[in-house]
């Protein structure tokens, strides 16, 4: 029970913690969609992945697609969605022409509820301004804002510019690898927003490139980073994700069939909403 107790109160703590890094105010700077003109030429396809959890998983329905393009003013926008039993999450995030991004956004679904929008919770992450911010839409409809406080022990100055994100599955960190560009052995500190959790982070996180090795399930060698000193994913030579420790894999390589898709309750809407 002691044991039982002591766990409970670190669990409180960290909430209260996190907590004091997210501001509540009335209201946030809101700038425009970062989008080129309506003349703008087609976006160019960089990256894309399908992924799924293999035999090693233990998520065994855990699906992911993604895909990166290029605009005509050389941003770059990751559109994602990841899907399992109990969720499904749409993210985008767009970014300048030197990776680093400039707007995020998430919106989490529930299969299987009554509601024609599965009891959406749909949240914007404005990264261009000051202070990082996030815009929130819950399942009720209420609007709330938040201005994010930087955390972590040695984290950066207040008004570093966040350098990557991380989001609800692993292609998202292809844009990471990509800005990084790290050789084997080299790795990076930067200001990072993490949003996979209910509560996110930003906080300096660690990037590592650590020794190829090869990959039995996928007969070829990958490149290995980690994050947070933990984490290992893998890379192809293009450092586009193509799965994880944890048992991700390209889809064309497990042998198992794929899960039926869960409902997409609408396409998503990263302009329009929250």
């Amino acid at each position: 029970m002691r044991i039982g107790l002591a766990l409970g109160l670190v669990a409180a703590l960290a909430v209260v913690v996190a907590c004091k890094k997210h501001i509540a105010v009335t209201s946030v700077e809101e700038l425009p969609y970062p989008a080129c003109s309506s003349d703008a030429v087609a976006s160019a396809p960089i990256a894309s992945g399908h992924l799924r959890a293999g035999e090693t998983a233990r998520e065994k329905d855990v699906v992911e697609r993604f895909h990166v393009d290029r605009d005509a003013c050389n941003q770059y926008v990751y559109d994602g969605r990841e899907e399992w039993h109990l969720m499904g999450a749409d993210i985008e995030v767009v970014y300048d022409a030197q990776m680093m991004p400039l707007r995020a956004w998430k919106r989490m679904t529930i299969p299987g509820v009554a509601r024609a929008d599965g009891d959406a919770d749909i949240r914007r992450y404005e990264l261009r301004t000051r202070e990082p911010s996030i815009k929130r839409r819950d399942k009720d409809g209420h609007v709330t804002y938040e201005l994010l406080k930087i955390g972590g022990k040695t984290a950066p100055p207040e008004g570093t510019r966040v350098a990557a994100v991380i989001g609800p599955g692993r292609g998202v960190l292809t844009m990471w690898l990509k800005q990084a560009h790290l050789a084997v052995g080299q790795k990076r500190r930067d200001l990072v927003l993490d949003f996979r959790e209910m509560v996110e982070t930003l906080s300096d996180v660690t990037l590592t490139r650590e020794e190829d090795e090869f990959e039995p399930s996928l007969g070829r060698s990958v490149r290995v980073y980690t994050i947070y000193g933990r984490e290992p994913v893998f890379a192809d030579e293009n450092d586009v994700v193509i799965g994880d420790l944890a048992g991700l894999r390209p889809s064309a390589s497990v042998s198992t069939p794929e899960p039926p898709p869960i409902p997409t309750y609408g396409p998503p809407d990263p302009i329009g909403t929250p």
